[in-house]
């Protein structure tokens, strides 16, 4: 009996050195900006979602977009461009870099539920896009140079002006992308860090490129999905290549050939002229278990079930619904029988 007590004493030790070894638990707080104290309206909202910091003033506050949202905090049709969230029901958006006021900086600014253990490597990863930019948006510029900085505790923005501090990580490319691309690379944590900003540091403002619209004067990226995970959660130190200033991230760190993936469209037009009248998710390696449609006020449209999931536009009752904003959810089940749920939105033109 004092053996098997010795013995479970020590297997309790190994695991919590394990699990603090791992650095478990460690992730970014409301990732995705699901969890809100509101639904935005306006400009500058990006405190709304719980976590989210404005390190400055209230110009250079980044924005926040929730498909409950009105006026300028709604989506997918924003003041800037068209974009639908890449999971759930809500993005960030900021401008890191504006030619009309080139002294103006915008960050996202996060914080890790843990400070991270110093020596660990850590992979971060989000998705990033510059949508579909409407007729009258300044917005349109490609940029390279955004980069991320970590610290301990938030940092800090003297007024609207750029954070004159190099960041541990720089994407060197110029970003320009109207769908979502993944952004990804480890690091090993060199203090207890425990905020991230990503945005453009320093004064040169990289190579500025016009990729959509008249006359953009602005980039403008929309940010969602952002994550955290311990290098040992994901496999071995050769499977995760350092990726530095002149590496290209992207979603290559999985093998996604043989991976469940699946594509859920943004909008539809069930028009009756035989193009694009019905919305269904596309899915490879992996199975439909439920999917239902929902009225921005929370009424359910459709709901369909296995393979009988596509959806024509009518309600329950037979009958059209109006053009305007709806929310998708979906359960897929994976080939080892694992059950996850994805959200999102849809716009649906007649």
């Amino acid at each position: 009996m004092r053996k098997s007590k010795h013995f479970l004493n020590s297997l309790i030790g190994v695991c919590f050195l394990m699990a603090t070894t791992l650095g478990v638990g460690q992730t970014v707080l409301n990732g995705g900006f699901e969890q809100v104290t509101g639904y935005p309206s306006q400009p500058g909202a990006i405190e709304l979602a719980t976590h989210w910091l404005n390190i400055g003033t209230v110009t250079s506050a980044p924005d926040l977009f929730h498909v409950l949202g009105s006026d300028a905090g709604d989506l997918p049709e924003t003041p800037i461009a068209i974009v639908s969230p890449y999971q759930g029901m809500a993005i960030a958006g900021f401008s890191p870099y504006d030619m009309m006021n080139e002294g103006r900086r915008q960050y996202i600014s996060g914080s890790f539920s843990e400070a991270l253990i110093v020596g660990q490597r850590y992979l971060m990863t989000f998705q990033m896009t510059n949508g579909e930019i409407t007729e009258f948006s300044n917005a349109g510029l490609g940029l390279s140079g955004m980069g991320m900085r970590f610290s301990e505790g938030p940092l800090q923005q003297l007024g609207e002006a750029c954070i004159d501090l190099p960041p541990q990580f720089v994407f060197s490319q110029v970003f320009y992308n109207r769908e979502w691309q993944q952004i990804s690379f480890n690091f090993i944590a060199q203090e207890p860090w425990t905020n991230f900003a990503w945005g453009l540091f320093g004064n040169e403002a990289g190579n500025v490129t016009a990729e959509q619209g008249a006359s953009p004067s602005k980039v403008y990226c929309f940010v969602d999905g952002i994550s955290l995970s311990p290098a040992a959660a994901i496999g071995s130190d050769e499977a995760l290549p350092d990726r530095g200033p002149n590496a290209k991230p992207g979603v290559s760190l999985a093998d996604l050939e043989a991976a469940p993936s699946w594509f859920v469209p943004s909008a539809f037009t069930p028009n009756g002229d035989g193009d694009n009248d019905v919305f269904m998710p596309v899915c490879e390696n992996v199975s439909i278990r439920s999917f239902q449609v929902y009225s921005r006020w929370g009424e359910m449209i459709f709901s369909g079930f296995n393979n009988d999931v596509s959806w024509d536009g009518n309600n329950q009752q037979g009958k059209s619904v109006e053009s305007g904003s709806y929310v998708w959810k979906l359960e897929l089940v994976d080939p080892t029988g694992k059950v996850f749920s994805k959200s999102g939105s849809l716009s649906l033109i007649r």
